[in-house]
């Protein structure tokens, strides 16, 4: 499925992975179509046990959230699905393929954003980001960040896929940090370049 994508997983080659035949593995699912939910379905309990759950180990709030971020990008290639994320692809090949799997793809996509949602709120609500910041752009330009490093990873095979999201993971977390925190950490930066300079001297 991370290779061939959805539409490549067909029952005569789902038979021959597992060593059945393509009668009784019909009989078990039904439809290709059923192939497919189930895969994406196993592909949802696949990714929370890599990237949600050790993440949710981390302190609330902005902690939290880096955490899952850091464990969000690029998860599929350290899980061992070298040609990345089945369901960031299926966005794109099922866009406008209606039908029950283009549905799922949708609940699952739903499901991912309003837990980004709540992490981001909760980060408000303890202070670590603007209280009057707009949670829904955030959580847009994180997708958008994490579908750019898909593509540059997959697609254009930039060895600074990774690197370039990280950087573009922090700036938005710049823009959306309190001001008063924000003099802090320069104050903190300042502090220590004059602490490093009066050493030298």
């Amino acid at each position: 499925m991370s290779q061939s994508g959805l539409t490549g997983v067909t029952l005569g080659v789902l038979a021959d992975q597992v060593g059945m035949s393509k009668s009784g593995l019909f009989a078990h699912f039904g439809s290709k179509e059923d192939v497919q939910l189930e895969l994406l379905t196993h592909m949802a309990e696949f990714a929370a046990a890599r990237v949600v759950e050790p993440s949710m180990r981390a302190g609330e709030g902005m902690p939290r959230l880096q955490a899952l971020v850091r464990n969000w990008f690029g998860w599929a290639q350290r899980a061992g699905l070298p040609g990345g994320c089945p369901v960031a692809a299926g966005l794109f090949e099922f866009d406008d393929v209606e039908g029950r799997v283009r549905n799922k793809i949708l609940e699952m996509e739903g499901e991912w954003r309003s837990m980004l949602r709540e992490l981001v709120r909760r980060a408000v609500e303890l202070g670590q980001l603007r209280h009057y910041l707009d949670i829904e752009q955030f959580v847009w330009e994180l997708c958008g960040i994490y579908l750019g490093h898909h593509a540059a990873h997959r697609f254009l095979r930039a060895a600074d896929a990774d690197s370039r999201a990280q950087i573009a993971f922090q700036a938005l977390l710049d823009r959306a940090i309190p001001a008063s925190t924000q003099r802090k950490v320069v104050t903190r930066a300042s502090s220590r370049q004059k602490k490093s300079k009066s050493e030298k001297k």
